[in-house]
């Protein structure tokens, strides 16, 4: 694992170098700050939103399952983007465009929700 996020570093590194070798030093410069800020901005409110009880403990109940519709891809995208390199920009905006187009099921009011049934209790003759 370690050699892996060595790897990554080094690609990180030689991807900043050769587009800064192409359109300029201070485009990513601007680049790297606006994407830092970008994803700043993107962790900091979906994660006031994740961190509400109700998500919380939605997560924790099924933490699989529960990634995509709390909003932990948007975190990590924004970790991504928050991050200096070209690289993770491009993984957090392609999570981003993912979740962006991912389809989400219609919600339902809370009136279909429930189910109101008529009963009555009765008592047969006791012997």
């Amino acid at each position: 694992m370690p050699i892996l996020v060595f790897l990554l570093f080094c690609a990180e590194v030689a991807a900043l170098i050769g587009l800064g070798g192409v359109i300029g030093g201070w485009f990513v410069l601007l680049e790297i700050l606006a994407t830092g800020f970008i994803g700043y901005l993107i962790i900091k409110r979906a994660g006031r939103a994740i961190l509400r009880s109700d998500r919380l403990i939605a997560l924790i109940a099924r933490p699989v399952s529960g990634i995509y519709n709390l909003g932990l891809s948007v975190v990590l995208a924004g970790l991504l983007l928050f991050l200096p390199g070209i690289l993770t920009d491009l993984a957090g905006l392609s999570l981003l465009v993912i979740q962006l187009f991912r389809r989400r099921p219609p919600r339902r009011r809370e009136e279909e929700r429930v189910i109101d049934v008529e009963f009555s209790v009765q008592e047969e003759g006791r012997e």
